[in-house]
């Protein structure tokens, strides 16, 4: 694979794992604010469990925003592991990395290919 195929990818999978943290993070936070403006109207009026359904999901919710790098970088892997020279771009990679600039990855995708 040439380091332009590997540049290619790696901005895919940058643009990916951008487009999927403003997706889920827009998504965890409308979530958070319509269980914060329901929260007083289930005390009212329903039973307990849509309020513990709220309590639980909403703890889940915020360890999903606060891990939010974390899981959009597995679902990127999901969305884009199998496809050709992906793979070998992954194994390589930590959802870290993808905070370094394109041509600084290149680089230690390349020199770490090279030495393997």
């Amino acid at each position: 694979m040439t380091q332009q195929d590997t540049l290619t990818i790696i901005q895919q999978i940058k643009k990916t794992l951008e487009n999927f943290m403003i997706s889920l993070g827009i998504l965890c936070g409308m979530t958070l604010i319509i269980y914060f403006f329901t929260y007083g109207a289930l005390v009212d009026a329903v039973g307990s469990s849509l309020i513990w359904f709220e309590v639980v999901s909403s703890v889940f919710i915020v360890l999903v925003l606060i891990f939010l790098r974390r899981v959009c970088f597995f679902l990127t892997r999901l969305k884009l592991g199998r496809r050709p020279g992906y793979g070998a771009v992954f194994r390589q990679l930590s959802a870290g990395d993808l905070l370094q600039e394109e041509e600084t990855l290149l680089a230690r995708l390349g020199g770490e290919g090279r030495a393997g």
